[in-house]
């Protein structure tokens, strides 16, 4: 397990609704599903618990023995005595509770916004990394075009609601870390940017990157490193 009270060096104070009892965070040792908990709590300062061991996430996951409750797999979040699941869920559940939900926000878009960044990332992306003739026909077709011009469209500028990050923010930042590293970086040295004609999408990520919290991030944590060579050699071809 990993144990995490405030780290980064943002000076902005707890927001309003912020909790008063540590967080806990469950999933795999690694920033992937549950790396928008982790960037939201870092991002406000927010002591929690990070846990990792497999048994102890099977006190709270059915899919690993739990026998109580309602949350199948990680990533879950525990508040007190409330547990949720699923990316999504345990996202905008945790952003609303540490007040990341500035003026305009509509709980129902952001559902939306960030089952359309899982179906783009992970439909979309992720179902094709495994092939490089997939992923290149993936990346250079119409379906990824619809799919990121509709992200691009839902960002107001320059976050999601305007001015300030929500949830959905930390979400998009989420998946954008995950495939940025793994192929979308790797593939525009190659040649291949597919992600040039997304500047708000792109903008989202390089202002959330930018923060002393995203810069100060000492929690031991990994990213994904980048799919095969030869994958990326074939979508880049």
């Amino acid at each position: 397990a990993f144990w995490c009270a405030r780290v980064g060096s943002l000076t902005q104070p707890l927001r309003p609704g912020a909790p008063t009892m540590t967080i806990e965070i469950y999933y795999w040792p690694f920033l992937v599903r549950g790396a928008s908990l982790v960037r939201m709590l870092e991002h406000t300062k927010t002591p929690y618990k990070y846990i990792s061991d497999k048994a102890q996430m099977a006190t709270v996951c059915s899919a690993f023995g739990a026998t109580s409750g309602d949350t199948f797999a990680p990533p879950v979040v525990k508040d007190g005595d409330y547990l949720v699941s699923q990316s999504v869920a345990s996202c905008l559940y945790l952003g609303k509770k540490l007040g990341l939900t500035p003026p305009g926000y509509d709980d129902f878009k952001a559902i939306q916004y960030c089952s359309d960044i899982v179906d783009a990332f992970e439909g979309g992306v992720g179902k094709n990394n495994e092939d490089g003739a997939a992923l290149k026909k993936y990346l250079t077709g119409e379906r990824f075009k619809a799919q990121l011009s509709n992200l691009e469209r839902a960002i107001q500028g320059p976050f999601y609601f305007g001015a300030e990050p929500s949830a959905v923010d930390f979400f998009l930042l989420q998946h954008m870390d995950w495939r940025d590293g793994s192929l979308f970086t790797p593939l525009k040295d190659r040649g291949l940017d597919a992600l040039a004609p997304y500047p708000k999408v792109c903008g989202v990520h390089a202002a959330l990157k930018a923060t002393d919290a995203y810069k100060g991030y000492s929690g031991g944590l990994p990213l994904p490193g980048p799919i095969k060579d030869e994958i990326l050699d074939a979508a880049a071809a």
